[in-house]
């Protein structure tokens, strides 16, 4: 990641492909910079299982609290777009977004996504700092408001470029999955934001 970025901007946005481009704000992490991600995996679809049928779908409800292998349970509140398109992502550092215009866990159809900063204003970790170590194949779950726990499978990772992500990420329609998104790739100055976005997709299991 690049240094010296200055401190003082606004908080990142995640923002669709009709104007997406995911930004944050605030000085470098002090570690390292990855090596660049690579797409891996297949993309979920409707697959049935052993048996030749969909697996058994709870009832939706809005998730509140999204646990991946190894790591803490981290709270999950609902945000939606501001007035520039921009999806408002939550201030706290410990805090992740689900876009509540979205689908909820255990709906039938449509993209549970949930987004949140890699690194923060004051140079710390975001909530999705190490979202990037989370291997393909690895499972993880959203704990709902109602209390039930919905499993997921991670059966791919896309990168895309900051201005590019999918449209069908923001939808209701197509297969019920779970959508991860932050920032990604090297931060660029001149625009204030990172170039590329990184997406973990998870399968209903």
């Amino acid at each position: 990641m690049p240094r010296g970025r200055p401190r003082g901007r606004r908080p990142a946005a995640v923002l669709t492909s009709c104007g997406v481009c995911a930004a944050l704000a605030g000085s470098l992490l002090l570690w390292a910079e990855p090596a660049r991600l690579a797409d891996a995996g297949a993309l979920p679809g409707l697959v049935p299982d052993r048996a030749g049928a969909q697996p058994a779908a709870l009832p939706p409800s809005p998730p509140q609290l999204l646990t991946l292998p190894g790591r803490s349970r981290t709270p999950v509140v609902p945000v939606a777009a501001g007035a520039d398109g921009a999806l408002r992502l939550p201030e706290a550092p410990d805090e992740l977004g689900w876009w509540s215009l979205g689908a909820q866990p255990g709906a039938p159809r449509g993209t549970v996504l949930i987004a949140g900063h890699v690194d923060t204003a004051d140079g710390g970790p975001g909530a999705f700092a190490a979202l990037a170590d989370v291997p393909v194949a690895d499972r993880g779950g959203v704990t709902t408001a109602d209390g039930r726990r919905h499993g997921y499978r991670i059966p791919a990772r896309r990168v895309y470029d900051g201005d590019a992500l999918p449209a069908d990420l923001f939808t209701t329609t197509g297969p019920a999955r779970l959508a991860l998104v932050t920032c990604a790739g090297p931060y660029d100055d001149r625009a204030g934001r990172y170039e590329q976005n990184l997406v973990l997709y998870g399968q209903p299991v």
